[in-house]
């Protein structure tokens, strides 16, 4: 049984008794029994799961369909459960607070026993409105979540992004770039999700079509089907991409294995131009700008959703070695807090992923920028940000991370027309 599995169990029983306490104490005396039987049926396809991988398989051999049934509610019930322990526990919190700030307040009044019965309907009133706000938050919290499990459908074409690059030439003037990321191929995204968005892709006609890296998940099992789906994109310039975490994660690197050769093998057999700390120059008669796309790093450092600075500059001064000065820089980064560095390499544009829009669950957006899970993690979560006269973008993604839920947070197609600056 794989650790990981068993460590997720340990952590989805806590949660589910975390708030089965507080159902018991909503519910009134004669209805507790429904408390349990909710708890185990929605929790049962953990059973599943659990068979799935003890006889040597794993979720990527369910048929989708399957594991939208079976599966697809369980997920938004651990969604939901996440959610009710950030909300019950400050809640619960500032109960305890309020409690202890009241007996302080007894002690020195010395309150008579009137007042001391006050005080404890006061506290018994007080408890009893928030075991009754935990009935009601958790069921609503379900509703949502089982909203972002199914609507997958909401494939997003984001609005064509006007970005001036200095020193572009006419050839390529009003040129616009069609930008997918983050496919994350694997359990949740089979071959026709990713036809989906590769007909969607091919339908905006951009001139260059580029791919910010995770085309795997977590393992090369379906390569095969990531390579036959992508074969099929197609752009005049042509159609570039780079690597990103999972794909490390999927094709690892060991002492003598520099990882993702596999994946980078698939990939340009379905005629991607893969760039590895690396560049093309593309050329439309005496016009020309420069391509770059670095290469992972975070894995580097042991932790994979670290920026190193220090790496990701010499990942760009391989990238850009023997380029000439003055022409115009575009870079594909998957970690978008290369933005840091890299207009300081004159890139003009920035085209990264990674982020998920924050996390996959956004709460509000607050002048344009979400407030998601993600936020306290990352610099650049979602959209388009300036530095002076570079540009960053930061792609919300196809796929999924962890669970396969989106809230106010779509799978997006982002497109961009490059014009003289």
């Amino acid at each position: 049984m794989p650790f990981f599995l068993l460590v997720l169990t340990a952590i989805v029983a806590g949660l589910n008794f975390y708030l089965y306490r507080k159902a018991r104490r909503f519910l009134p005396t004669r209805f507790r029994w429904t408390v349990p039987v909710w708890f185990g049926a929605v929790n049962a396809p953990m059973a599943f799961i659990f068979a799935v991988y003890a006889s040597g398989h794993n979720l990527n051999e369910v048929p989708l369909p399957l594991l939208k049934v079976l599966c697809y509610p369980f997920f938004a019930w651990i969604a939901t459960l996440m959610a009710f322990l950030l909300i019950s526990v400050p809640a619960d919190l500032l109960a305890a607070m309020g409690r202890a700030v009241v007996r302080v307040v007894k002690i020195l009044r010395d309150h008579d026993d009137e007042s001391d019965v006050n005080a404890g309907s006061l506290n018994l009133a007080r408890r009893g409105f928030l075991t009754s706000a935990a009935g009601v938050v958790a069921p609503l919290l379900y509703g949502i979540s089982m909203k972002g499990v199914y609507s997958w459908h909401d494939l997003d074409i984001s609005p064509v992004q006007t970005v001036a690059i200095p020193g572009l030439g006419r050839a390529f003037d009003g040129m616009t770039i069609t930008q997918i990321s983050d496919l994350h191929t694997g359990a949740f995204i089979r071959q026709p999700e990713l036809d989906r968005v590769v007909a969607a892709a091919n339908a905006l006609r951009g001139d260059l079509l580029v791919v910010t890296g995770d085309f795997m998940d977590n393992s090369t099992e379906l390569l095969d089907v990531a390579r036959q789906s992508l074969a099929r994109l197609r752009a005049p310039l042509g159609v570039f991409g780079i690597l990103g975490n999972h794909d490390y994660y999927s094709d690892r690197a060991t002492a003598h294995y520099p990882g993702c050769l596999e994946i980078m093998g698939a990939m340009r057999a379905a005629g991607i131009h893969m760039l590895r700390d690396a560049h093309e120059e593309i050329r439309s008669g005496a016009d020309r700008f420069i391509l770059g796309g670095v290469d992972w790093t975070g894995l580097r450092r042991g932790n994979p959703n670290s920026y190193d600075g220090p790496a990701a500059v010499r990942s760009l001064q391989r990238t850009f070695s023997g380029t000439d000065t003055g022409v115009p820089r575009i870079l594909l980064a998957h970690h978008p807090h290369i933005f840091f560095d890299s207009p300081t390499f004159d890139v003009a544009l920035t085209l990264a992923g990674h982020t998920h829009g924050g996390g996959q669950v956004v709460v509000a957006e607050v002048h344009g920028q979400p407030i998601a899970v993600g936020t306290p993690v990352f610099r650049f979560v979602s959209g388009i940000y300036r530095d002076g006269v570079a540009t960053l973008y930061v792609n919300r993604g196809i796929g999924y991370v962890g669970l396969p839920i989106r809230l106010n947070c779509p799978p997006e197609i982002s497109r961009f027309k490059l014009v003289r600056g």
